[in-house]
């Protein structure tokens, strides 16, 4: 008998959410401290919705798996 995975867990190891603290505080080194805490609490909205096109947006959020390997076409 095959075991039947679940869509959603599968659609969850695919669209993992990975936050990089190092780059974002990179990116927010030079902003008031209420702007960095805005800009949290929209990448915290957008991952509590699970909106991932969003999240794409931001150079210190990573949607997948980041660790990985891409990859290649192997037409050569």
């Amino acid at each position: 008998m095959a075991l039947l995975s679940d869509t959603k867990t599968d659609s969850d190891q695919r669209n993992r959410i990975w936050f990089f603290p190092h780059k974002f505080w990179q990116a927010t080194q030079h902003m008031p401290k209420e702007e960095a805490a805005n800009l949290m609490a929209e990448v915290e909205s957008y991952a509590a919705a699970g909106n991932t096109e969003e999240l794409r947006k931001y150079p210190f959020v990573f949607v997948g798996d980041p660790y990985k390997k891409k990859s290649r076409d192997s037409a050569a």
